[in-house]
């Protein structure tokens, strides 16, 4: 009689595939804190490894699984079994915003309430994870759990800018489970589907509003927030496709596509008082009492298209680079449907941002057995312009600089550290008339100022290679 053990690979992986499920849950929980923008817009990118290149040669893969958030495809490269990675990256950006003129829109000046101070008041830990399972030498599945994007900032409550921003803050986690088949030894695609989570507050100073004085409507001393707040639940997809055509040559293809994040949530603005002109009495101070009303708002994220080369120069060194395009032409003005009408209830949110680029360069150095070092540098346009700019997001062209390194601990076990310095382009505010700004209003005054900025980021990632199940035990008996 012929008996087949229990104590092959079936358990061993199915403890494994279990250990993955617990990790991405823990993570993804852990990533519904707050977070704050570190790329273009209110683009964040995580990963140890590719951070550590300046995001260089991302879609085309690598030793890190982490390369499937841009391309599908690429995990097909982490061979038979289970392959888990995981990282936690501190990012610590620093903005503030001067005012140059700021006036009410009675006229009152409030240049002399000063700066933002730091729009981040503290680093954040963003974390990741990442998994790949080779089933075949073939057929590969993986799951991604990050946050494409995020936002927090915090200026002080009364400064010169507070009818356009208080504090702002978007959240997003974003769980893509992937599959990728490799077609023949040079070619392999891969799809995968983005389940994403999208929460946004909004948050500014109401002119009339709060501790205002005996005329409120010309010393706005403390006025209260109108607070805007919406989440919801959104559907997109990714695929890709890497060749390659010599050992020593990959390149990649990835697609993420936009995503129609369906918002619906609640304003409410605070009672008011503002000045009416009543024949015959003139011109004398009316009042509005609070008033919250629901709202549903479409905010579509953006599309993107990665390519990247990763090509041997020797045994020990490797050249990188990758491009990568943003659609986000797609977030211009988004109407604000509300469920009931009301004074000073915003009707729509402005943006018109552009579509932008991305071009890094990298390279690693195999250092000796279990020393890898990488080193890039990157150059990304922003999709904000000086036309567009607002006070929420002062964002600006951008320089990377990184480094990092992997140590590999044993067969299975690996360590990324990796460090980038952001240098950003001191960028100027005008929202004033015939500025053409979109995000200027006449009932919110004037503002005109700039912004400086930069960005250290920090992150640390563990990868584990689970080894593939062992052949069952065969007794005869």
């Amino acid at each position: 009689m012929i008996r087949v053990g229990r104590e092959g690979g079936r358990w061993q992986m199915r403890g494994a595939v279990k250990a993955v499920l617990i990790a991405s849950a823990a993570f993804g929980a852990i990533a519904l804190g707050v977070i704050k923008a570190q790329a273009g817009g209110i683009t964040l990118r995580q990963s140890s490894y590719f951070q550590g290149l300046s995001w260089a040669g991302v879609a085309a893969g690598g030793t890190s699984v982490s390369a499937m958030f841009w391309n599908p495809a690429t995990i097909t490269q982490a061979g038979l079994g289970l392959t888990a990675e995981a990282a936690g990256t501190i990012d610590s950006p620093r903005s503030d915003i001067t005012p140059l003129l700021a006036t009410s829109a009675t006229g009152v000046d409030l240049t002399g309430r000063g700066s933002s101070g730091d729009l981040f008041d503290k680093a954040t830990l963003i974390p990741s994870f990442y998994a790949a399972y080779g089933l075949t030498n073939s057929l590969s599945f993986g799951l991604a759990v990050n946050s494409p994007f995020g936002l927090k900032t915090v200026p002080n409550p009364l400064w010169a800018g507070m009818f356009y921003s208080r504090e702002s803050k978007v959240k997003d986690i974003d769980v893509t489970p992937t599959v990728a088949w490799k077609v023949n030894n040079w070619l392999s695609v891969g799809a995968g589907v983005q389940i994403d989570y999208l929460k946004v507050e909004l948050d500014s100073a109401f002119p009339g509003s709060g501790l205002t004085g005996p005329f409120p409507f010309l010393a706005p001393l403390g006025p209260d927030e109108l607070s805007l707040g919406g989440r919801s639940w959104g559907v997109g997809y990714t695929a890709g496709v890497t060749i390659t055509p010599t050992s020593w040559t990959t390149i990649g293809v990835g697609y993420r596509s936009g995503i129609d994040q369906r918002l619906h949530g609640d304003i409410f603005r605070p009672s008011f008082v503002t000045p009416v002109v009543l024949p015959p009495l003139g011109l004398i101070p009316v009042g509005f009492p609070a008033a919250s009303v629901g709202f549903n708002a479409t905010v579509p994220l953006p599309a993107s298209v990665t390519a990247s080369v990763r090509q041997k120069i020797t045994d020990s060194f490797t050249l990188l680079g990758t491009v990568e395009w943003t659609e986000w032409s797609r977030l211009g003005t988004i109407p604000v449907i509300t469920s009931a009408v009301a004074p000073g209830i915003p009707t729509q949110l402005p943006f018109e941002w552009r579509n932008s680029w991305m071009v890094s360069g990298g390279a690693e150095y195999q250092w000796g057995p279990r020393l890898v070092l990488r080193a890039g540098v990157a150059w990304e346009e922003s999709p904000i312009t000086d036309q567009t700019r607002a006070t929420r997001l002062p964002d600006a062209e951008r320089v990377w600089v990184s480094a990092g390194a992997t140590y590999k601990c044993g067969e299975q076990l690996g360590l990324e550290v990796a460090y980038s310095h952001i240098f950003i382009k001191d960028a100027p505010i005008k929202l004033s008339p015939g500025s053409g700004n979109p995000t200027f209003n006449p009932g919110l005054g004037t503002f005109i100022g700039t912004a400086s900025s930069e960005v250290d980021i920090v992150s640390v990632g563990l990868r584990y290679r689970f080894l593939p199940p062992r052949p069952p035990v065969i007794r005869k008996g």
